[in-house]
């Protein structure tokens, strides 16, 4: 490396952190820096490393260094959204990704991260119309398919909640989430088989998915009650 080449740092930070070097990873992002004060991507990179390292409250001054240096940096007010949501500061989270999606409303990945947060307040009208964005966005999203229809279901809307679940399998049929959280809706439609039929499912696919197996379990007990 030349001594003094930032980029040569950040660089050779990319290809430790993809190697999965951490440690050495965050020392080359940071001599990056120290020879670039102002090298905001340096500075998300260290976040994004700070992170993976569960060195949260580190991660968070990088990344808010970052958009000091760099206040149209989207992808860095959506990281400090995972991170802030991920130390339990659900305002500071939304706020966070807000901005992230004022410098790039086409990003799924934030409408659905905003939903999440949103949803995990109770304010589900908004959690809805963020998952149905991110799926405008992105058709294939079964992520965004799943939480969605998890919303519905907590609305009351059980049909349209079974239609959002059952999309989402199509798209990855190795998600074992919606597999459980359509066996809850089926339940609460009265269609026990079925809804065993789906945690059943679940199980498989996750066989430490302890919620699935316990609501498998109770529906289960309910069908054989009911003989």
């Amino acid at each position: 490396l030349i001594p003094d080449y930032a980029e040569a740092y950040y660089n050779l930070g990319n290809a430790l952190q993809k190697l999965g070097r951490l440690d050495e990873g965050r020392a080359s992002y940071m001599q990056a820096i120290a020879l670039k004060a102002d090298f905001a991507e340096a500075h998300y990179n260290l976040g994004t490393v700070l992170q993976e390292l569960d060195r949260l409250d580190e991660a968070v001054a990088s990344y808010k260094h970052a958009i000091a240096l760099k206040p149209d940096f989207a992808d860095a007010y959506g990281n400090l959204g995972n991170t802030l949501k991920e130390l339990g500061g659900l305002e500071e989270a939304e706020a966070s990704y807000r901005q992230a999606l004022t410098l790039a409303p086409e990003h799924a990945d934030s409408h659905i991260n905003l939903g999440v947060i949103l949803h995990t307040l109770g304010r589900l009208d908004e959690a809805e119309k963020c998952y149905n964005q991110a799926i405008i966005l992105k058709p294939d999203y079964a992520e965004a398919q799943n939480n969605l229809g998890n919303v519905l279901q907590e609305l009351g809307r059980l049909d349209e909640a079974e239609a959002n679940l059952r999309q989402a399998i199509a798209l990855k049929p190795d998600f074992a989430e919606p597999y459980s959280n359509l066996g809850i809706t089926l339940e609460e439609l009265g269609r026990l088989d079925e809804a065993a039929a789906s945690y059943k499912q679940a199980v498989a696919l996750k066989p430490d998915y302890a919620e699935a197996f316990w609501n498998l379990h109770s529906c289960e007990k309910t069908v054989k009650d009911a003989e």
